[in-house]
């Protein structure tokens, strides 16, 4: 499982989560109702132990 963090469009965290891949965690993003604002970016914690992108939300 890898670590994920969802971002809304000021770049604040609204969700934090473990997924299997990229493809489940956008997935998510694109379907999520907990947050208010929604998600604009997706965010995965490389094996370099930085925060880096994870893909474009619309394919």
């Amino acid at each position: 499982m890898v670590s994920y963090r969802f971002l809304d469009a000021l770049g604040q965290v609204v969700a934090e989560g473990d997924h299997p891949d990229h493809a489940a965690a956008l997935e998510w993003a694109r379907i999520e109702e907990e947050t208010a604002d929604g998600v604009n970016r997706v965010e995965y914690f490389g094996p370099d132990k930085h925060w880096r992108w994870a893909g474009p939300l619309q394919a």
